[in-house]
């Protein structure tokens, strides 16, 4: 929500407050208590997407961070491993499909790098029993392939988190105008006939429906209810 949704939505919670406070003042007033029933009904959907918005996919992007530098550490040492074998071999075939580094892994779009890394562990799969020698198990080899798979896979869940907080702050904002001109265009017209049977009543509701504006490095204010 930007910040004048967010000063509308303080206002409608205060609303609700009030008529909540003053049920029996409308125990035969309907229209007016079922105002208060939407009203209700609005400001928990809005806390419900505002939890929906809130949700961050910083963590995420540390894990998976994390996660590559463990992939690619692996790929090193898996590489160095298999450039051993080809100079003890004399195999230059094996050399050339063993020559990654960690500054081109790095540097590569994701689906390039899982591409390679997955030529890495076919190559690497034939001779696990010689790589067992430098300290490689076929876990970590197997580990170029599923690791890779789960890489690939992190990205489509991110952007869904990010898709649906984007459109839970869309429909928050959106759920926030619409429940205050319901407000404007409903109750605020049936509340006028408390002006006359309890003008203090009336008071009270006109001090609730006021927006306590919070503007940054301002100090705080009080505006009357904008009506368009």
């Amino acid at each position: 929500m930007n910040r004048r949704e967010i000063n509308l939505h303080g206002m409608l919670l205060t609303v609700e407050e009030f008529l909540i406070d003053n049920q029996s003042s409308f125990a035969n007033k309907p229209a007016i208590l079922s105002c208060m029933a939407t009203l209700k009904e609005k400001n928990a959907g809005i806390e419900s997407l505002s939890q929906a918005q809130a949700i961050s996919t910083k963590a995420d992007f540390l894990i998976k961070g994390d996660d590559k530098k463990s992939l690619i550490d692996t790929a090193i040492k898996i590489s160095d491993g298999m450039k051993g074998h080809a100079a003890a071999t004399q195999d230059t075939r094996l050399k050339v499909e063993a020559e990654i580094s960690r500054w081109d892994m790095n540097r590569m779009r994701e689906n390039d790098l899982v591409i390679r890394l997955k030529r890495l562990h076919e190559v690497a799969l034939p001779l696990a029993t010689y790589l067992l020698e430098s300290g490689i198990s076929q876990a970590e080899i197997d580990s170029l392939d599923t690791n890779s798979d789960k890489l690939m896979k992190t990205n489509p869940a991110i952007q869904n988190v990010k898709a649906k907080t984007t459109q839970a702050t869309a429909e928050m904002g959106q759920t926030v105008v619409d429940t205050n001109n319901m407000l404007r265009d409903t109750l605020d017209p049936l509340m006028l006939q408390f002006k006359t049977l309890n003008a203090t009543l009336y008071g009270e509701y006109q001090n609730a429906r006021k927006i306590i504006d919070r503007p940054a490095g301002y100090s705080k204010k009080e505006v009357e209810v904008q009506t368009k």
